[in-house]
C-alpha cells in the first residue's frame, strides 16, 4: 500500500517562502486550482477516534474518493492512502457528487464537513524523491505550505528525513499536524 508522507506548514511570511522555493527550482503554478472536499464519518467507528478520512475531491471534471489510514508516526502527517479517480463529463460532474454522497448516506456514512482551498501547485525532484509542493488557500485558515512525496511501506523513515530537510531548506519551521478538515472545525467553534 502507498504511504503518503506529508508535512503541512503555516507560512507567514509568502513572499519569503516563494523567493526560497524558486531558489530551490520551485516554481509554484501562476493561477490556482480549485478544490473542494467532502469529509464523511464511519457509520461504525468514529473515524476523529480512528485517526482515519473518507472524502470525495471536486477538482474540476475530476472526483477523487481517497481514505487515508492513521497516522504512521509523530513527527509528521505520513498515512497509507487509497484513491479511486473518476473523469466525468464537467455537466455531469455535480450529479455524479451527489450520486456518491447518497451512496455513502445510503450506507449509513455521515457528512463530517467540507473543506475548499485554492491550490497553486509545484514538483520537485529532491534527494532522488518527486515532491510535490503547494501553496493552500483555504476558506477561514491562514494560507499553509504543504510538503508531500509517496513511498512504500520500507522507504517510509527516509522519505519522512528527505522532506524534513526539505522543509528546513525552505525555511519551514512551524509544522501543524492536524488536517485541514480538523482546522476549519476548530476554527468554526472558536469563532
Amino acid at each position: 500500500m502507498t504511504i503518503e508522507v506529508e508535512a503541512k506548514f503555516p507560512i507567514p511570511n509568502p513572499a519569503l517562502l516563494i523567493a526560497k522555493a524558486e531558489e530551490l527550482g520551485i516554481r509554484f503554478s501562476e493561477t490556482p486550482v480549485l478544490e473542494q472536499d467532502e469529509y464523511f464519518n464511519h457509520p461504525a467507528r468514529d473515524f476523529r477516534q480512528t485517526d482515519e478520512a473518507l472524502r470525495i475531491r471536486r477538482i474540476g471534471d475530476e472526483l477523487i474518493l481517497t481514505w487515508k489510514g492513521p497516522r504512521i508516526d509523530t513527527v509528521s502527517k505520513s498515512r497509507r492512502e487509497l484513491e479511486a479517480p473518476f473523469t466525468v463529463p464537467t455537466s455531469d460532474i455535480e450529479c455524479r457528487l451527489q450520486d456518491l454522497i447518497r451512496i455513502l448516506l445510503a450506507l449509513g456514512f455521515t457528512q463530517s464537513g467540507s473543506v475548499r482551498k485554492l491550490r497553486r501547485s509545484a514538483t520537485l525532484e529532491f534527494e532522488g524523491r518527486l515532491f510535490h509542493c503547494s501553496l493552500d488557500d483555504v476558506d477561514g485558515l491562514p494560507l499553509h505550505a504543504e510538503l508531500e512525496t509517496l513511498c512504500e511501506d520500507s522507504q517510509q523513515p527516509d522519505a519522512l528525513q528527505s522532506l524534513l530537510r526539505l522543509a528546513r531548506q525552505l525555511n519551514l519551521q512551524q509544522q501543524e499536524r492536524r488536517s485541514y478538515l480538523e482546522l476549519v472545525l476548530t476554527s468554526v467553534h472558536d469563532g
